[in-house]
């Protein structure tokens, strides 16, 4: 054994003396002993505590051992001061033998128990040979069998009321929870309901943890804080809104549908024209220009349709609405998807017809290089070709190639708009994601620098004694923000993944279709 590390609350002094509680350890890769003091117990707890590890006493002449393999006997004496006192290791027995001073250094941490107790970010930083968080998994433990042997009516009274509370929420959760994860297929197609679902998921996660731990703790508390007012923002949210538009919502929809009906027809009239001065092929254009136009017709006579439906609709919005303003953020996400269904159509067939024709370019210049592709092997390999197949091959390539300035415009134009409306969407969904983790009580609660958000722990030198041990002092150190931001997310909320902007550029440049990110 080289050194000896002893672990003692910063409270230690005020005890009285009696037998040390607590926990021993070797450290293997630093050759050391650990001994973790927790508290003192009494003489009338003595026999019955098999966790005894030594004795303490402000008298240094004071002496009392038990039959334990490790011991360790510790003292207060005065310091180069008059005021100071240090803790002084008197005897130590390791393995039932007793270990002479000059033997091992000796090093007193002392350290902030009620800190590391209620630090929740602490495992955060599991580092190997870290003896903190051995003591902070001691602590913890002693304070389960203390609540297991001292019966405390006012603890136990506040604990089995929030069960019961929890249990209270968490049975109608449960029961929604079964419908939509049945109905989930059908949801899937929707924001709303993809919200309601993973809402649902993440309130049933909140209950049942605080049921588990049976007390509040910062990833609890704070994604209840950010449901609080995520309900108050959208209640608030709908009551602005129902003052200051006279008319129904579905009404004020149809009338900017109908705008975007309108707007869409000029430009694909525009674009059956000579559009900023490109020479297209008129035949060619003109069929793909009706055919666009036929579709966002038909899409406009559907929606006028269903109006006297919408308004039942809108019923059902304003009541998932009063949810929370990240429900409004979902049924704004459905609305954008329902008003851009037709220019979503137009922009599937041009990029399909594109990726067909760059596509069928890319494979007959091969004709001219003698080569072909191999989709066995996946490599080109070189191939003779036959006169009436090299005519066939260089007509079918003159005829995509004369064709692809008129299809490039209409790609490139609703390509355009499309990657607009998911940049859009995109800019929906992190919105609604920031709500819901929303770090009002975690912000609070670092500001203020709580115990509850210290991550790490910072050690200095206090005093070197005449008998060549060492005191340091412990105290716990804030973590940095974005750890805690991150820790206070539920396990259930998902994570929107970055954005491939590689994937999107070959994408675009293939005609391969662009979905919401």
């Amino acid at each position: 054994m080289k050194s000896l590390l002893v672990f003692i609350p910063n409270n230690f002094s005020y005890e009285k003396s009696g037998y040390i509680s607590g926990k021993v350890l070797y450290d293997h890769d630093s050759d050391s002993k650990k001994f973790y003091v927790i508290s003192i117990c009494t003489n009338d707890s003595q026999e019955s505590n098999s966790e005894l590890i030594g004795y303490y006493s402000a008298e240094e002449n004071t002496s009392r051992r038990l039959r334990i393999n490790d011991w360790i006997e510790i003292t207060l004496k005065p310091g180069s001061t008059n005021d100071a006192l240090y803790y002084s290791v008197k005897n130590v027995i390791v393995d039932t033998k007793t270990v002479e001073k000059f033997s091992y250094h000796t090093v007193i941490i002392n350290y902030d128990q009620k800190a590391l107790i209620k630090s929740e970010l602490f495992r955060t930083q599991n580092l190997p040979g870290n003896h903190f968080l051995d003591l902070k998994d001691i602590l913890e433990k002693k304070i389960r069998e203390d609540k297991v042997k001292k019966v405390n009516y006012l603890v136990n009274c506040k604990e089995t009321l929030l069960i019961y509370l929890s249990w209270m929420f968490l049975y109608p959760v449960l029961f929604l929870s079964k419908i939509t994860n049945k109905l989930l297929p059908i949801l899937k197609y929707s924001t709303l309901g993809l919200h309601l679902n993973g809402w649902l998921e993440n309130t049933k996660w909140i209950l049942m943890t605080i049921i588990q731990d049976k007390k509040f703790s910062l990833k609890t508390l704070n994604p209840i804080v950010a449901i609080t007012l995520d309900i108050f923002l959208g209640v608030f949210l709908i009551r602005f809104i129902l003052q200051n538009i006279d008319d129904r919502p579905s009404h004020v929809l149809l009338n900017n549908a109908e705008k975007v009906v309108d707007t869409l027809k000029n430009l694909v009239h525009w674009l059956m024209g000579a559009p900023a001065g490109l020479k297209l092929n008129y035949s060619f254009n003109k069929m793909l220009g009706k055919f666009f136009l036929y579709h966002i017709q038909f899409w406009w006579t559907f929606l006028v349709s269903i109006k006297p439906v919408m308004d039942f609709f809108f019923e059902v919005l304003m009541l998932f609405g009063r949810l929370g303003i990240t429900f409004q953020i979902a049924i704004a996400a459905d609305i954008l998807a329902l008003v851009s269904f037709h220019a979503y159509c137009i922009y599937v067939y041009a990029a399909r017809l594109f990726n067909i024709q760059i596509r069928g370019l890319t494979a007959l210049f091969r004709l001219f290089l003698g080569k072909k592709k191999n989709p066995l092997r996946e490599r080109v390999d070189s191939c003779q070709y036959q006169a009436d197949q090299l005519f066939v091959g260089t007509l079918l390539f003159t005829i995509l190639l004369f064709l692809m300035p008129t299809t490039w415009v209409y790609y490139t134009v609703f390509t355009t708009l499309r990657i607009i409306i998911i940049g859009f969407g995109g800019f929906l969904t992190k919105l609604k994601f920031y709500f819901q983790v929303l770090p009002i009580y975690t912000l609070l609660c670092w500001l203020f620098n709580s115990r509850c958000v210290h991550s790490s722990v910072k050690i200095s030198l206090k005093s070197i004694h005449e008998d060549r041990s060492s005191t340091l002092m412990m105290t716990t150190v804030r973590s940095s923000w974005s750890d805690t931001w991150v820790h206070s997310i539920p396990d259930t909320v998902n994570h929107n993944p970055p954005i491939e902007w590689k994937m999107i550029v070959r994408n675009v440049f293939w005609g391969e279709l662009l979905y919401p990110l």
